[in-house]
C-alpha cells in the first residue's frame, strides 16, 4: 500500500468515524435502554432486494422478542416489497408499506400505537436525514428507547475500499449492529414457497433439476450481454433444461435468447414471488446479475454464482450463501455510479467460458 492510498483510506476512517461519533451522540442524548419491550417497530425501506437481506435481522429481533407485537413500516414508492414476499405469519404483526407521500398520515397513525422500542435497519441516507428521523421518531412518534442508525455509505475512493478494506455484506452489517445492542440469534430467511402452477414447470421440470439464468435488473450497467447468455446456454448439455427468470421488462430479451438456443425456457414476468422461491430451492444451480431475485436465490439456500458490476462499491451486496461464487471484473472506470454505460466493460468482460467454469466447479461440490 502506497502513501496516496494510505492517505485515502485514513480519510475514509476519519469520516466514518465523525459520522458514527454524531450518531452515537445524539442516540445518547435521545434514547435511552429499554429492556422489556412489548410493542417495537421496525423501519426498513426500499424495494425487493432491500427486503430480502434485511430478513434475518427481522427474524433475529423475534428471536429476542418471542411474544412482542412486532410491526414493521417500509416507505417504498414502487416495485416489490415486503407486502409481495410471502413472509412467514409468525415474524411481524403488523405491515404498514407506504408510498412515501403519505408519510405524514402513517407517522400519525403510528403514533397512537406508543411503541416502547423502534429499531432503523438504515438505508444509506446520510447523516442529516439519520439526525432528522432520530429527532422525528423520541419527540414525534414519542418512542423512548431506539437504536440501529450508522454513518452509511462513503462514496470516496471506492477503489481502495474494495481493495484494501473488509467490507460486510447488508445482512451482516445489520446482524453486526443487533449484536452489538445485545440482540443474537440464527441466521434464517422466513419466507414461504408455493408450486408454480406454470403449465411449462409442471411439463419440464418434474424430473429435472433446472439451471436458472436470471437476467433481470433495474440499471443498464449491471446488464449482462445478451450473446453472453446465448453462448452460456450452447456451452451447457442441450438436454439440460434452463429457466430465464425475470420481469415482464425482460421478455424481450428473454426472447432473444430462447430463439437462438434449443435448452432455454422463458418464465419472465410468470411467476410470483413465492413460485420462484420453489423454483430456487429445487434448481441445481443459479447464475444471476445483481438484482432482488439473486438475494430470493440466496435466501433460498441455491447453488448461486453471481456476475457483478463493478460501477459501485459491490461488496455489500454479495450473496450470503457461502457455497456462492461472485465473478467481477475491476477496470479502469469501475466505481463510476453511472445509471447508463456506453461500453458496460466490466459486465462484457466477464466471459462465459469463465462463468461455465466455475458452473462445472460449484457442481462437482
Amino acid at each position: 500500500m502506497n502513501i496516496i492510498q494510505k492517505l485515502a483510506l485514513l480519510y475514509v476512517s476519519l469520516i466514518r468515524i465523525i459520522r458514527l461519533s454524531i450518531i452515537n451522540i445524539f442516540s445518547k442524548l435521545l434514547f435511552r435502554n429499554k429492556e422489556n419491550c412489548n410493542k417495537i417497530l421496525i423501519n426498513r425501506d426500499g424495494a425487493f432486494g432491500d427486503s430480502i437481506v434485511a430478513l434475518p435481522a427481522i427474524n433475529i429481533v423475534r428471536q429476542n422478542y418471542p411474544a412482542a407485537q412486532i410491526d414493521l413500516l417500509s416507505f417504498n414508492n414502487s416495485g416489490i416489497s415486503f407486502k409481495d414476499i410471502g413472509l412467514d405469519k409468525a415474524l411481524i404483526n403488523n405491515l404498514y408499506i407506504i408510498h412515501k407521500t403519505k408519510r405524514p398520515e402513517t407517522l400519525s397513525l403510528l403514533k397512537k400505537e406508543k411503541y416502547d422500542l423502534f429499531i432503523q435497519i438504515p438505508q444509506n441516507i446520510g447523516i442529516y436525514k439519520s439526525v432528522r428521523n432520530m429527532i422525528l421518531v423520541r419527540f414525534y412518534l414519542n418512542i423512548k428507547s431506539a437504536f440501529g442508525w450508522d454513518g452509511g455509505r462513503i462514496k470516496s475512493f471506492m477503489r481502495y475500499q474494495k481493495k484494501f478494506l473488509s467490507i460486510p455484506t447488508e445482512t451482516q452489517r445489520f446482524i453486526n449492529t443487533l449484536q452489538k445492542n445485545g440482540l443474537h440469534g440464527h441466521i434464517d430467511y422466513p419466507i414461504n414457497s408455493q408450486e408454480p402452477r406454470h403449465r411449462l414447470f409442471e411439463k419440464e421440470m418434474s424430473t429435472n433439476k433446472p439451471i436458472v439464468f436470471l437476467i433481470g435488473g433495474k440499471l443498464q450497467p449491471k446488464k449482462w450481454p445478451l450473446e453472453h447468455w446465448v453462448t452460456l446456454a450452447k456451452l451447457i448439455d442441450p438436454q439440460q433444461k434452463i429457466l430465464l427468470i425475470g420481469g415482464k421488462d425482460e421478455i424481450s430479451d428473454a426472447k432473444f435468447i430462447l430463439s437462438r438456443t434449443t435448452n432455454t425456457i422463458n418464465l419472465c414476468g410468470e411467476l410470483t414471488i413465492l413460485e420462484l422461491h420453489h423454483v430456487f430451492k429445487n434448481a441445481s444451480l443459479a447464475i444471476s446479475l445483481d438484482t432482488g431475485a439473486m438475494h430470493l436465490c440466496d435466501a433460498a439456500g441455491t447453488k448461486l454464482i453471481a456476475l457483478f458490476s463493478t460501477r459501485d462499491l459491490s461488496n455489500k451486496w454479495y450473496p450470503n450463501n457461502k457455497s456462492s461464487i461472485v465473478i467481477e471484473k475491476v477496470v479502469h472506470c469501475s466505481f463510476c455510479l453511472k445509471t447508463q454505460c456506453t461500453n458496460n466493460i466490466c459486465m462484457s468482460n466477464i466471459l462465459p467460458e469463465e462463468v461455465y467454469s466455475k458452473m462445472r466447479d460449484l457442481l462437482l461440490t
